[in-house]
């Protein structure tokens, strides 16, 4: 018992010479450069802006490119006076069949609302000579509150802010629609067929798209 004591006791000593005379260790850190504050990505839609106006014609079907800015909203006016039969304009963006009618048209729709899938192609199914016009928010006529609007076929309208409802009446053998579009969603307001007089909520500033070729319509914001 006496050897094994002294052992152990022998190793002891040994380790405690070993040890630092401080008996604690030491930590070395090394501090990262400081980084600038990350700035939080924004979800705000681009600020609109001034862009040259693009005109394309054509005879019958065919197709055209645009270099329309892929963070620009645009609104295409089509116009086709001496159709007779379907009249369809289609693109490769986020939006399909912007015009589906029969006859002679003209109207107007919004495109390149989706900026991950900017238009890039219009496609067009017509059998009379067209025009096309691409054209910024300048070309948008503003419906003030207070005020009736008319119009016919499809259209596209400014609600300036402030304006909370809006009274929309059509007479029309076929389908009319109201499209809602503000800085942070987009809704379907109406679908329906036939004459109608209605009212709804809204929250100006936006802009109101009437989907109704066929359609003699008038809305009153307020």
């Amino acid at each position: 018992m006496k050897l094994r004591l002294g052992g152990v006791l022998l190793l002891l000593v040994m380790a405690s010479a070993c040890a630092p005379a401080t008996g604690y260790g030491e930590i070395v850190t090394k501090s990262a450069p400081a980084l600038p504050p990350r700035t939080p990505a924004s979800s705000a839609p681009p600020v609109p802006r001034e862009v040259p106006t693009e005109t394309h014609t054509g005879t019958e079907s065919g197709e055209f490119q645009t270099s329309w800015p892929a963070d620009q909203l645009g609104f295409l006016t089509f116009e086709c006076p001496k159709c007779t039969s379907n009249v369809i304009v289609d693109t490769d963006g986020g939006e399909h069949g912007l015009v589906n009618a029969i006859g002679a048209y003209k109207g107007t729709k919004w495109m390149n609302t989706e900026p991950d899938r900017p238009v890039k192609r219009v496609t067009v199914h017509a059998n009379a000579p067209w025009t096309a016009t691409i054209s910024d928010y300048r070309s948008i006529p503003t419906a003030e509150s207070g005020k009736e609007a008319a119009g016919k076929s499809d259209a596209v309208l400014r609600l300036p802010a402030g304006v909370a409802r809006i009274r929309f009446t059509a007479k029309t053998r076929g389908a009319i629609g109201l499209w809602l579009m503000s800085p942070k969603d987009r809704d379907l307001l109406l679908n329906q067929i036939g004459d109608l007089q209605v009212e709804r909520d809204v929250h100006g500033p936006a802009y109101l798209q009437v989907e109704g070729y066929e359609a003699s319509w008038t809305l009153t914001p307020s």
